[in-house]
């Protein structure tokens, strides 16, 4: 445990990539639409910004960058595998946590402040609102750890089996997306598709279906690591 503990301490190492450019990207883009809102001035409809995702797919790509770079400095150092991963996991809770009660906290000011004053709904998009508390603490949360190991997985698919194993893996979704799609134009399913993501909650979309999908990631991470090599 002592192994995994140093782990997650060395990944806020370097913190830029960790802390910096995730906060700094979400930032910089709060700040230009909240210009960008402003200068247009009232309309009828309410602004809406989808730029919260900014802040999740910085955090996806440095998922990535750990694997691919801190791996194989931890087992030079003689870390294993398995304290390797386990520090990630718990370095990368901890994070998920904390950074969905500071998205939380900024939501509640949003609203208290009537979207910061022009009616800007940037960290609380009313579509995927939850109005239980923890539920909407989770809905910040969860997607954290969803696309944290995505990239995990990704980036284990290439240290195991390099670029033949990321070719394999971009045919396979390339196939099931396109597949999917061909059969779904194919039988008019696309409706029936929508309907169904309208019928879901925020509470589901954010919260229920990412924990369903991040625990299987997890597993199949775990099981590849073992034998990924640096």
């Amino acid at each position: 445990m002592n192994r995994a503990l140093t782990v997650a301490r060395l990944q806020f190492v370097a913190w830029p990539s960790v802390i910096g450019w995730p906060w700094g990207i979400l930032t910089l883009s709060f700040l230009i639409n909240l210009a960008l809102f402003t200068a247009i001035g009232d309309t009828d409809v309410e602004p809406t910004t989808g730029a919260l995702a900014s802040i999740y797919v910085v955090m996806f790509i440095a998922c990535i960058n750990t694997i691919t770079q801190d791996f194989p400095f931890a087992i030079g150092l003689g870390i294993s595998r398995r304290s390797f991963y386990l520090g990630n996991v718990l370095q990368f809770g901890v994070q998920a946590i904390a950074y969905a009660a500071v998205l939380y906290l900024l939501a509640v000011v949003e609203e208290a402040t009537g979207g910061w004053g022009i009616n800007l709904r940037f960290f609380g998009l009313p579509f995927l609102w939850v109005e239980n508390p923890v539920l909407r603490f989770l809905g910040f949360a969860l997607p954290f750890l969803l696309l944290g190991f995505i990239g995990i997985a990704i980036a284990l698919v290439f240290k195991r089996w390099g670029v033949n194993g990321m070719l394999t893996l971009s045919t396979a979704a390339l196939v099931v997306i396109g597949g999917s799609a061909v059969l779904a134009t194919w039988r008019g399913w696309w409706p029936a598709i929508g309907g169904w993501f309208a019928d879901q909650s925020g509470a589901a979309l954010l919260v229920g279906w990412p924990a369903l999908l991040t625990l299987p990631l997890a597993a199949v991470s775990y099981l590849v690591i073992r034998r990924a090599t640096p």
